[in-house]
Formats: structure tokens, sequence, C-alpha cells
């Protein structure tokens, strides 16, 4: 968790109440009402760093489905925005793409979180190259012009989330320059998404706990025995290190140089955390953890998935080395 300006009694009453909503929260259900429900707009207004890092956790844990990501793109994408028709989406870039939008041209590509059937607007970013000057531009699409491009994503992972695939639309609602909004937007996104791969890494721990203290061999728990312990403990390590660099990408959120970096490093850890500690959830199951009828699969393939929204560990890890080595001026949280 962040460090945050709530009392730990009104913080412990807010994680209780987002983690009961959660549980409550029916497959595909729309997160909106119950927040508004929760006073949720004060709380983010007053402490940004900890509503959005507690909101992401809790979905990472609970595998939940919703459309909170895009809540997030769009609070910064919106100030630049025309006045929206209903309800709005952003389409992500492709995972091959990273956080950059794909570039202009005849093909349009990327995910969306759930079909496009369910918002009125998808809000598509899209570089452009002109006279060797990089800009991003937002095209404002209605949803059901985008509708014959929606692929649902195959896979383990139910997420819900469809690809999008074909030729591109040629008349938008809207053309928009984004300015640095959507370089903003895309460093809020990657600061949630790492909370939110936290939090299912987390829940996954705690499984793998429980597994190990009830599973016995040899006529005792194997959570006595010293190679799982050693497995659970360097997790719970890499876990709290992530936790650690995403605190302090929050603390640098407002800085128009370190913000980015300090982002893209916090989801970058967050996926490091999540390969090392969903590897050794699965080992420490055996069998069990690759198995359709236990429950660590679904942590497992939720939390490779997340990874590679908006940059995955190894695309961002050579992006920023390719950066440094070039002479960027990465903010300092950025070495770490």
């Amino acid at each position: 968790m962040t460090t945050t300006s709530l009392d730990a009694a009104t913080l412990d009453l807010l994680t209780g109440s987002v983690r009961e909503l959660f549980a409550a929260l029916p497959p595909g259900g729309d997160l909106g009402p119950a927040l508004d429900e929760l006073g949720w707009a004060e709380v983010a207004a007053e402490d940004p760093a900890t509503a959005t890092t507690l909101l992401f956790t809790e979905q990472g844990r609970s595998l939940a489905c919703t459309r909170a990501l895009d809540a997030v793109l769009l609070a910064e994408l919106d100030p630049v925005l025309p006045p929206a028709r209903g309800t709005r989406a952003v389409l992500l870039p492709t995972p091959a793409d990273g956080d950059e939008p794909s570039r202009h041209g005849s093909t349009l590509t990327g995910v969306l979180l759930a079909p496009p059937g369910t918002v009125d607007e998808i809000v598509v970013a899209t570089t452009h190259d002109t006279d060797g000057e990089r800009s991003v531009q937002l095209d404002v699409h209605p949803a059901p012009v985008l509708a014959p491009l929606a692929h649902p994503v195959q896979g383990f992972d139910t997420a819900g989330w469809v690809t999008v695939s074909g030729a591109r639309p040629s008349s938008p609602h809207e053309r928009i320059p984004a300015g640095t909004a959507w370089t903003a937007a895309a460093a809020a996104a990657q600061r949630a998404l790492a909370a939110e791969i936290l939090g299912t890494c987390d829940a996954a721990l705690q499984i793998a706990v429980r597994h190990t203290s009830d599973r016995r061999q040899f006529g005792r728990p194997i959570a006595e025995f010293q190679a799982v312990r050693h497995r659970l403990a360097e997790g719970l390590v890499a876990l709290e290190g992530a936790r650690g660099v995403l605190r302090s990408a929050w603390e640098v959120a407002d800085d128009p140089g370190g913000a980015m970096w300090a982002a893209a490093l916090a989801k970058l850890q967050a996926g490091r955390a999540q390969a090392r500690i969903m590897r050794d959830v699965v080992q420490v199951h055996g069998a069990m953890g690759v198995s359709r009828e236990g429950s660590v699969h679904r942590y497992v393939s939720r939390a490779g998935a997340l990874d590679v929204l908006l940059g995955g560990r190894r695309l961002l890890a050579e992006s920023m080395g390719t950066a440094m080595l070039l002479g960027a001026g990465i903010d300092p949280v950025a070495r770490l």
C-alpha cells in the first residue's frame, strides 16, 4: 500500500468495503454504481494514490473483470477529448506495441477490456510521424463501427477482453491531438496495472501458504520443508520489493519528467514479481498447480495477461535499457 493521508481505521474500513464489493460483483458487472455508493470519488480526490492502489489490488485479488482501467485512462484523456456521447472505452495497444499506440495506417489493432457492445464510443490513440516528429492523435469512433473487428481473446483466462483487428474505419466522430495526455494516461494505467498484478500475486501466495500448511508428506506439512519455505519467502520478498517501487512511482506521479519512467519501472517490477511468484506457486502445488480443477491456474493466467498490457516486463526492460543507452534523461526512480 502507498503512503496515505487516511488513518488506519478508515483504511481498514475502505479495504473491507472494497473487498466485499468485489465479492458481490457478478461477472461482467458494472463497478461504477457500487463505487458511487461508497463515495469513492471523494476518496480518490483526497488520496488518489491510495484509492487507485487499493481498488486495483482488490480487483487483482478477486480476479474481477471490470472497466476500471478504462476509467483511469479516460481521467487523463477526457480534458482533451470532446464531450462524450454516452459511455466510453479506450482501445489499448497490442502487447507487441507495449504502451505505444500503433502507427497510423490502413489496419487498426488493439485490445478492449470488454466487447464493443458494452459502450457507446471507443477512443483510439494512433501514432503519427510527420517530418520526423512523432505525435499521438485520438480518434473517437462509435462503438458499433469497431464491433465487426472484435474477437474474444482465447486462452485460459476468462477476463472477457477482445482483440480488435481489421481495416481502420475512415470516419471517426472526432480526431484530436493528444499532446502529452496519452503519456500521462499510459503512466496512470501502468501504476494501476502494477497494483492489480501484485494483488493477484498476493492472493496466489496466500493460496500457496494454505495449501502447503494442509498438504502433508512424510508425516508433516510440506510447509515445514526448507525448500518450500524458501520459495514462498522469496516470493514475498519479490512482492514487497515491487510494492516499494510502486510507492516510489506514486511519489513522482505529478512530475512530468519522471512519472512516465517511474510508472514503467513499477509495471516492469510487478511483471518480474508475478513471473517468479506464479512459477513457485505452481511448483509447490505440484500437479494441482496446472489442473483446471484447482484455482491456481486462474491467478497464473490472469497475472500473465495483465503483465503484457501496456508493456510486458521484457518489452519494458528493453525499451528502458535502450533509452538509457541513448542518453535519455530517465528519472532517478527508474535507475533503482
